[in-house]
């Protein structure tokens, strides 16, 4: 337990990633028992943070709270973390999932990830309880499902790469490229997604599951499916090198530690799995291999922006016509079929490709910073004509196999 008790100044400037649901309830609690500490919030996604915290006239930041590794692995490579009092070791069963920076970073809870969705808007459509990848991916639920990308949001991030480390590189971006084929909308932020759902814009979509609990507290049309092997996020806090008011950040960080604090993170609001209740961690059996995460980040939000964001319509065009095809059971019309769904499921580059160091170092940082990197826009507009060449023939093809 960190040791601070004294009160360096009466404010405490919390910088977070997550909606203000969330983590509003944490802030409450904290104010009820240290009611002399003025807290300040500032929301924002980990994209516009990092830049919010290497401005030369940005506000001052004491903590921040965030789920992604990959956020926290930037600003610990950046030294923008300044070391914790006291290391604030996870439980060995939660470990695995977690970050390693225990001198760094604090764990106070965590959680899965999965689907959720609208049981109205399911009945609606004839739409089927959706439980898997899979079955999002699947024709029926074409034009069903919402997402938020990759590069605006880090949990997003975790599930799409967990995607790729479960299935293959090749295997992984047919089934991601079908899921965005499926795709009504792609939100900003990532809790869009659970607000979309609750509100009947879409049947179902990816979130992690303090979302959607969060959700279903205030509406019975919500259901969630944990995913059979989801993807663990822990929930992370960190004192930013830069804090005026460190002893201020290490005992919000006591206190969540604390019953008190516990309670609130497992409670509506935060909704968060504890670290008394490890359940949730141990029924999976993925655990993220973090340095292929952090190696690929950049590379990995670029290829999903270019490969199906920016081909949406395409994208969507294409698998409908595949979708739809009549193949009257003709040998050489399952086989055009077949080139088609190939054609349609290959990203821009192969695995080999995708290891490239140089290609890497590219791409690496490139959703940290403000200015444009324009070799890495000219392999970008290569990778957006490769795709849209593939997704034209696949679609030539299609149109093969069903003529008279």
């Amino acid at each position: 337990m960190l040791p601070f008790r004294s009160i360096q100044a009466a404010s405490l400037t919390v910088l977070t990633s997550f909606s203000e649901t969330p983590v509003r309830a944490v802030i409450d609690g904290f104010s009820e028992q240290y009611p002399e500490i003025r807290v300040e919030v500032i929301y924002r996604r980990t994209t516009p943070s990092l830049r919010l915290l290497t401005e030369a006239d940005a506000p001052p930041v004491d903590i921040i709270m965030s789920s992604s590794p990959t956020f926290f692995n930037t600003l610990d490579k950046a030294g923008l973390l300044a070391p914790l009092p006291n290391a604030t070791i996870p439980p060995d069963w939660l470990n695995p999932h977690t970050l390693g920076l225990s001198n760094k970073v604090a764990v106070v809870g965590y959680s899965s990830s999965g689907i959720m969705y609208n049981r109205r808007y399911l009945t609606k459509y004839q739409l089927p309880l959706p439980t898997t990848w899979q079955q999002l991916a699947s024709p029926v639920f074409m034009g069903h499902v919402m997402m938020s990308s990759p590069s605006q949001s880090g949990t997003t991030h975790m599930m799409v790469e967990s995607v790729l480390q479960q299935y293959g590189w090749e295997q992984g971006w047919a089934l991601l490229m079908r899921l965005g084929s499926n795709l009504s909308a792609i939100t900003a932020r990532s809790f869009g997604v659970s607000d979309g759902i609750t509100r009947g814009l879409a049947g179902a979509g990816l979130v992690i599951d303090s979302y959607a609990f969060n959700s279903q507290v205030r509406f019975d049309h919500v259901g969630f499916n944990i995913m059979p092997d989801s993807v663990i996020l822990p929930t992370y806090l960190g004192v930013t090198r830069s804090s005026a008011n460190p002893a201020n950040g290490a005992l919000f960080i006591q206190y969540l530690l604390s019953a008190r604090g516990q309670a609130i993170i497992g409670t509506p609001g935060m909704a968060k799995a504890t670290l008394s209740q490890p359940a949730l961690a141990r029924q999976t059996r993925y655990v993220t291999d973090k340095a292929l995460l952090y190696r690929r980040a950049g590379l990995l939000k670029a290829l999903f922006e270019q490969t199906i964001i920016q081909q949406m319509p395409r994208l969507k065009m294409t698998w409908q016509g595949i979708n739809g095809a009549d193949t009257q059971q003709e040998p050489w019309r399952i086989k055009l079929l077949e080139q088609a769904r190939r054609k349609a499921s290959m990203p821009p580059l192969n695995e080999q490709q995708a290891q490239d160091p140089a290609l890497l170092a590219l791409f690496d940082g490139m959703y940290d910073r403000e200015q444009g990197n324009p070799q890495a826009e000219r392999v970008m507009h290569q990778w957006r004509q490769v795709m849209e060449g593939r997704l034209n023939e696949a679609q030539r093809l299609v149109e093969q196999a069903v003529k008279p």
